[in-house]
């Protein structure tokens, strides 16, 4: 069953770029958009419709350059890729020429001619396409059942019913409707800021930056034990957060630190299962993570530094709760370690040889806390990279170096910029059809006026939704589906929008189909089943901090500084409480009796009910005081 899931859900093969003339024309030609994109966005001002049209296109021929039609690795570039190839260079000149067609249709809809409907049929083939060979096939049939949605409108059952549209006035709302469809929010996002933070990321992991934050957390928990865990656990969640994709974090770390895992004794699919975790969660940390923190700004009118500071307390919350279960396990495992708590000496070499990498992530922090806009923020951070790099021949990047990042993370966005084309599709399929209206409705009679129910049934839909479909997207369906029905309860709309990005990045590594798990699995040679169940079990407060959010909007910082230390303290002792129950340890094993104590204990610190939050700490104070007197008897130790 994995073989044929993952047949059918993974991506196509990156291609092995073919030598000589051919290799260093991709390669130029990969520079040269990531410079557009700068100079475009840093000194030029380019119009948005001109710098839509041209990101989307470039990117499109990137795809086709970069990945193969199937799965097989290959070094050749076909000529079904050449024709692909001239065909977005061909559409994107066209939608160039025609750039006041968007603007007139923006006051006058006239019908669309022959031409313009072989465009946009041509150029939404193109999207699919490079989609399909970026990311896989399950996002394309969600978009093609949205299109055929918006066809059969009339002829769908029930309430499910809508007006429709006709072929026409699909590709008239989807591909020639200017700022939307295509051409919407998402697409617009990947165009400025996501890019900008992609170079940016990138040019970070090429400084050396990546190898600074493994070797301080390796000087500082490397000793610990259960220390390559650990690692695993804080270097993703540094490295994620610059580089601002579960893939790329997971290769990056993963690779490095599924070995050592296995190597001192943990089980290759727990292995797995926390680089898993650890890198999915680097998607709710700041400052990238993963460009939806963008598109949340823009969707809710919340400056990005705010939404930015607001993810810092549930991403320590989720990661503290990862820390404590592998140190458990790592107990259970009688995994030992060097004893070395902190090599204060280690952490100073390092600091004093690389620190200065990180000079570039303070200058671009610091912007961002003085207000400046987030493009203008990065565009000064961009060429901090380099020049903070030369300070020390040993860090110096070089022009090879500085262009191979650029090059790189032109690539890299092959997996986003389509999908964000696509996910406008998505919006304008919800609201046009009142499809999203209706699926509300059916959430909202179900959950009643039960907040439980509401947060069970929301998360629910978001992780169904978010099933095989990137991050970006699947934030965008359930954020417009759930956060009407969460803001109409009376939730402040960035704890609506908050739920739905844990909820869509989780289904990252929820079977059957967990892309997290997929990659992990090759790492680590275990099953990707195992890994995949396991990996739900650590980053389960990651499944429970969104209810928190419901009942405790406090948790964001909302209410009174009460409201805010009480969920704070709840939500801390609900971590310690879950890891155990989890794992099965806390001072000495647990029994089945101490543990569904403990984990029905961090259940009921969910609401802020001061009376049954109380009885929750007592009895998690009486599962901790047996543990305490069980010390005493040396055989409760495991052998």
């Amino acid at each position: 069953m994995p073989g044929i899931v993952g047949g059918i859900f993974r991506p196509a093969a990156r291609r092995k770029l073919p030598s000589g003339i051919a290799q260093r024309l991709i390669f130029a030609f990969a520079v040269g958009v990531a410079l557009y994109h700068i100079i475009a966005l840093g000194i030029w001002y380019a119009p948005v419709d001109f710098h839509s049209v041209m990101h989307l296109s470039t990117i499109l021929i990137l795809t086709f350059l970069g990945f193969s039609y199937s799965t097989r690795e290959s070094a050749r570039l076909p000529i079904i890729d050449i024709i692909l190839v001239l065909a977005s260079l061909a559409v994107g000149a066209y939608f160039l020429t025609n750039l006041d067609t968007f603007i007139e249709r923006a006051f006058v809809i006239t019908p669309l001619s022959g031409v313009e409907i072989a465009a946009a049929i041509l150029l939404l083939l193109l999207i699919f396409e490079a989609t399909r060979r970026a990311i896989g096939l399950p996002f394309v049939i969600i978009i093609f059942i949205f299109f055929t949605a918006m066809y059969i409108g009339p002829y769908l059952p029930g309430i499910w019913a809508n007006p429709g549209f006709s072929f026409t006035e699909i590709l008239d709302t989807t591909v020639w409707a200017r700022l939307q469809g295509i051409w919407g929010i998402p697409l617009r996002m990947s165009a400025t800021f996501i890019i900008l933070f992609f170079i940016f990321g990138k040019l970070m992991q090429y400084s050396g930056l990546g190898d600074l934050i493994i070797s301080l957390c390796q000087a500082v928990a490397g000793g610990a034990r259960g220390g390559p865990a650990k690692v695993a656990v804080v270097g993703s969640a540094f490295v994620g957060s610059v580089t601002g994709g579960p893939i790329t974090n997971m290769v990056m770390t993963g690779s490095f630190t599924i070995p050592m895992m296995k190597q001192i004794g943990y089980k290759p699919h727990y292995a797995g299962a926390v680089e898993a975790a650890a890198s999915t969660g680097a998607s709710i940390v700041p400052p990238i993570m993963t460009g939806i923190v963008f598109i949340m700004a823009e969707l809710t009118g919340t400056p990005f530094v705010k939404i930015m500071l607001l993810a810092i307390i549930p991403a320590f919350f989720y990661y503290s709760c990862l820390l404590l279960q592998v140190h458990y396990q790592s107990v259970i495992l009688g995994i030992t370690g060097s004893g070395k708590r902190i090599v204060f000496n280690e952490v100073w070499n390092q600091l004093k040889e690389r620190g200065h990498l990180l000079i570039p992530l303070i200058v671009l922090i610091v912007l961002l806390l003085a207000g400046y806009y987030p493009v203008i923020a990065v565009i000064w951070a961009i060429p901090t990279v380099p020049v903070v790099a030369a300070l020390k021949k040993e860090t110096r990047m070089g022009l090879k170096r500085i262009m191979a990042a650029l090059s790189e993370s032109m690539q890299e966005l092959a997996r986003v910029a389509p999908i964000c084309a696509l996910s406008g599709i998505i919006i304008v399929g919800l609201f046009q059809t009142g499809l999203g209206s209706t699926f509300s409705h059916l959430v909202s009679i179900s959950a009643g006026d039960s907040l439980l129910l509401l947060a069970v049934m929301g998360g629910l839909a978001c992780i169904v939704l978010g099933t095989g479909v990137p991050s970006i997207a699947a934030y965008l369906m359930t954020v417009l589906i759930v956060a009407p029905l969460m803001v109409k309860a009376g939730l402040p709309v960035l704890v609506a929008h908050f739920f739905s990005l844990y909820y869509a990045n989780l289904a990252f590594i929820t079977p059957p189909i967990a892309m997290g798990a997929f990659v992990a699995a090759g790492i680590a040679g275990a099953s990707f089943w195992r890994i995949g169940f396991t990996a739900v079990r650590l980053a389960i407060v990651g499944f429970i901090i969104p209810v928190v959010f419901v009942y405790r909007p406090s948790l964001l910082l909302f209410g009174s500084p009460v409201e805010i230390i009480w969920a704070l303290a709840a939500s801390a002792v609900l971590v310690v409480c879950l890891a155990s129950a989890l794992e099965g340890w806390m001072l000495k094993r647990l029994n089945i009796l101490e543990r569904l104590l403990l984990f029905v204990a961090g259940i009921a610190l969910i609401p802020p009910n001061l009376l049954v939050n109380v009885g929750a700490v007592i009895l998690a104070s009486l599962v901790l005081l047996w543990q305490v007197r069980g010390r005493r008897n040396p055989e409760s130790y495991p052998k």
